[in-house]
C-alpha cells in the first residue's frame, strides 16, 4: 500500500459528541503525535451518486435445457458468465449516468487535489512538510486514509466514504480498519451547480474538506476508544441524502446538532442529517445555505 503525502494532524474533535472525545482522550496520551496518508494519485476521486437498485433486473440470457448433467453444468456456467458480464457493463453504465451532474464542476474537481484537501480540512497544519511515498511517521500514530466523494444527484448534498487503517508506529499490523460515511445536510439555494461554483468552486472544496474532516476524526476516536456493540440496539433510522429520504439500519452511538452518529449492520460508522431531528441545543448550527454538514 502505497500513499505519497503525509501531514500532521492537530488533535481536533469539534465534529464529534464530548462523549467521544472524552473515550479518546482516556486511551491516547494528551500530547499524542498523529499523521495522515492519502493516496498516491494526485486527483480526488469524487462521483455522482448511484443507484444499483436496477442493475441486473432486466431479463438476462434464458437458460435453454442441455442434454446430460455435464451439458447443463456447461450452460449453467455459461449463464453466470453472460449475467455476470450483463451486471458489470449495467453498472459502468450507471455510473456514467450518475457522473453527468459533475460537468458543470470538472474544472474545478480536476485541479483538486489531496493535498489541497488536507490543508483545507487540517489548516493549523498547513505548515508541515510533506513527506515521501511509503514514509511512516517515527512516533505517533498513523491514519491511512482513502476518501470517495459523492455527490448527491439533486446536487444539493456531499458524501465521504472514508476508508481509513489506523497504524501505531513502528507496526505494519493496522489497529483499527474501516469506512466512515459522512452525509452533509442539503443546501437550501435557487441554484445548486451556481452555489458550487461560486469563486471557482470554494465552496465545494470547503464542504469537501469539512466532511473528511469530520470523517478522520470520527476515525480516530474509534480508533483508540471502540464503542462496544450493544446487543439488540440496531433499529431504523430515517434521514436525508440531499432531499431525498434515506433508510438504515443501524446501531445509535450518539445523538448531537440533528445528526447521529450510528454503527450500520455492515460496521461501518455513519454520520448522518437526521429526518425528524431533535429541537436544536444551544451552540448548533442552524440549517441554512452555508454548506454545513
Amino acid at each position: 500500500m502505497a500513499f505519497h503525502h503525509f501531514i500532521s494532524l492537530a488533535v481536533l474533535l469539534a465534529c464529534l459528541p464530548a462523549a467521544n472525545a472524552a473515550e479518546s482522550a482516556a486511551s491516547a496520551p494528551a500530547d499524542a503525535i498523529w499523521a495522515l496518508s492519502l493516496p498516491a494519485r494526485e486527483n480526488i476521486d469524487f462521483r455522482g451518486q448511484v443507484n444499483f437498485d436496477k442493475a441486473g433486473q432486466e431479463p438476462g440470457t434464458m437458460l435453454y435445457p442441455a442434454p446430460g448433467v455435464a451439458g447443463f453444468i456447461v450452460a449453467l456456467a455459461t449463464h453466470a458468465a453472460v449475467v455476470k458480464g450483463k451486471m458489470k457493463e449495467q453498472r459502468s453504465e450507471i455510473e456514467a449516468d450518475a457522473d453527468r451532474i459533475l460537468v458543470p464542476f470538472r474544472k474545478s474537481l480536476d485541479t483538486f487535489s489531496y493535498g489541497e484537501l488536507a490543508e483545507r480540512a487540517f489548516p493549523a497544519a498547513s505548515g508541515v512538510p510533506w513527506l515521501g511515498s511509503g514514509s511512516r511517521p517515527q512516533s505517533g500514530w498513523l491514519i491511512a486514509s482513502s476518501p470517495v466523494f459523492y455527490m448527491t444527484q439533486d446536487q444539493s448534498a456531499l458524501i465521504v466514504d472514508n476508508t481509513v487503517s489506523v497504524f501505531q508506529a513502528g507496526s505494519e499490523l493496522p489497529v483499527y480498519t474501516n469506512t466512515v460515511r459522512v452525509v452533509s445536510r442539503a443546501v437550501e439555494v435557487e441554484n445548486e451547480a451556481v452555489f458550487w461554483q461560486w469563486n471557482g468552486g470554494v465552496r465545494l472544496r470547503e464542504a469537501s474538506a469539512a466532511l473528511f474532516r469530520a470523517s478522520v476524526e470520527i476515525a480516530r476516536a474509534h480508533a483508540l476508544a471502540p464503542v462496544a456493540a450493544a446487543a439488540g440496539a440496531q433499529r431504523t433510522f430515517r434521514y436525508l441524502e440531499g432531499k431525498n429520504d434515506a433508510v438504515e439500519r443501524a446501531e445509535p452511538i450518539s445523538e448531537q446538532c440533528g445528526r447521529a452518529l450510528v454503527r450500520n449492520l455492515r460496521g461501518w460508522l455513519m454520520s448522518i442529517p437526521l429526518k425528524h431531528a431533535r429541537p436544536a441545543a444551544p451552540g448548533c448550527e442552524a440549517p441554512g445555505s452555508a454548506p454545513a454538514l
